[in-house]
């Protein structure tokens, strides 16, 4: 894992550049019609084809295209089809995460869709009462107890910014202008993306998920 201070300073220096960049693609590299499905957050090993795969990482990440996300998403409104992105929004700033939700529904066509998914803290608080030490992992810190494991789940070493639920992506969702909103399982239901995507994702326990993963789609005109 990168350490913060470093990540902070990569940041720093490439928030002009990452914002060129955006602005760039939107005027210049858009496509002006057919479908475009935006993947956020690829990071190294989860490429999708036929996708467009965006990320902040310039180093090590495969991308399409390189923005910051705290930045205006550089698309043009109503001319993007689908939005997908699997434990991103949580290294998002809180305060960010309104912005995040009203910027995907400006950029969707009409009756366009996302499918979003981060850690699912009701069934973390869930195992942790359990004093189920075994549904966490010990990633990114080696710790065997329920408390430090839990801890390593919420927090990943400062890495996740916020707290996610079923309730609250469906607030942030619905408050953006979304409807149908649905939670689904991991890997196995979507009304949104196609096995293409759900081939990617990662779950081991479907009683008990770790991933919440919220469905809407935009109103139709």
């Amino acid at each position: 894992m990168i350490p913060t201070a470093l990540k902070n300073l990569y940041y720093g220096a490439m928030q002009g550049p990452m914002w060129v960049n955006g602005r760039l693609y939107k005027a210049f590299r858009q496509p002006k019609d057919g479908t475009l499905n935006v993947h956020l957050g690829c990071g190294r090993e989860r490429y999708i084809e036929g996708w467009l795969n965006v990320d902040a990482n310039l180093v090590s990440a495969k991308i399409d295209l390189w923005i910051n996300f705290l930045d205006q998403l550089p698309f043009r409104d109503g001319s993007v089809d689908r939005f997908y992105s699997f434990h991103v929004v949580e290294h998002l700033p809180e305060r960010h995460l309104a912005t995040h939700f009203a910027d995907m529904f400006r950029c969707l066509k009409p009756g366009g869709g996302i499918r979003i998914g981060g850690p699912h803290i009701e069934n973390a608080a869930r195992k942790f009462v359990a004093g189920d030490a075994g549904w966490f992992s010990d990633f990114p810190i080696n710790r065997k107890s329920v408390g430090g494991r839990f801890a390593n789940f919420v927090f990943c070493s400062g890495e996740h910014l916020t707290a996610l639920s079923p309730s609250f992506l469906r607030e942030l969702a619905e408050d953006a202008g979304f409807v149908d909103c649905r939670t689904c399982l991991p890997i196995r239901e979507s009304t949104v993306v196609g096995q293409e995507i759900l081939s990617t994702e990662y779950e081991d326990d479907f009683e008990c998920p770790h991933t919440v993963v919220i469905e809407a789609r935009k109103p139709q005109a």
